[in-house]
């Protein structure tokens, strides 16, 4: 084979690589949003500044806390002075329903977990001391929701009045809450939809925009 054929097979075994690696995404994340778990995430206040970025919601969940974390193998529990702050490394967490139906870090291991009811996280860190809870905050992957930027300023508005109510404890709030729906499989988690006030936040917003 001549260096010229060679540069040319080598070129076309790029140019397949590049172009596998980001349809392989596309299909993983396409395959779990048909065939993954359905989990409803509720979410929480954030910070006024870290809401609505042009065109995503930055979302931070209500249920994002774990006790314990399972070592490699057999090694028993981690304890939190031994990593404190995980930035990149793995944790399989086996999400479950709580009592309201909403999602919750049931298990998480540093050994790979499969099935429909387990997500990856890459960043994660242990409870400060002045916590009253020990274990470990977890950052879901799945923290930004996209939609039009002509509806990202009533979206704010109710996006966070929902979250107010809620965080204030009332009843009729946490039947109106703010959640969104994930789809769950085999460590990945995709958002399907986020919900405002019982509603599809298109549809929320429509509404309130149609009052006027």
């Amino acid at each position: 084979m001549t260096k010229i054929n060679v540069r040319l097979a080598l070129f076309a075994l790029f140019a397949i690589a590049s172009v596998a690696v980001p349809l392989s995404i596309v299909w993983k994340y396409e395959n779990t949003l048909r065939h993954g778990t359905l989990y409803k995430f509720r979410t929480k206040p954030v910070d006024p500044s870290d809401a609505f970025r042009g065109r995503y919601v930055t979302l931070t969940f209500d249920n994002d806390l774990i006790e314990r974390i399972q070592r490699e193998g057999n090694g028993g529990e981690l304890k939190q002075e031994e990593l404190p702050y995980n930035p990149g490394r793995l944790l399989y967490v086996r999400i479950a329903a709580d009592a309201e139906g909403f999602a919750k870090p049931a298990l998480a291991s540093l050994t790979p977990l499969t099935g429909n009811d387990v997500i990856t996280v890459d960043d994660w860190w242990k409870l400060y001391a002045t916590d009253a809870t020990k274990g470990w905050t977890l950052n879901y992957p799945f923290n930004r929701y996209y939609l039009p930027e002509d509806m990202a300023p009533k979206a704010e508005e109710l996006y966070r009045e929902a979250n107010r109510r809620q965080n204030d404890g009332q009843q009729s709030a946490r039947e109106t809450s703010s959640y969104v729906t994930v789809r769950v499989g085999n460590g990945v988690g995709v958002i399907e939809e986020l919900y405002i006030n019982g509603k599809p936040v298109r549809e929320a917003v429509t509404a309130e925009l149609g009052k006027k």
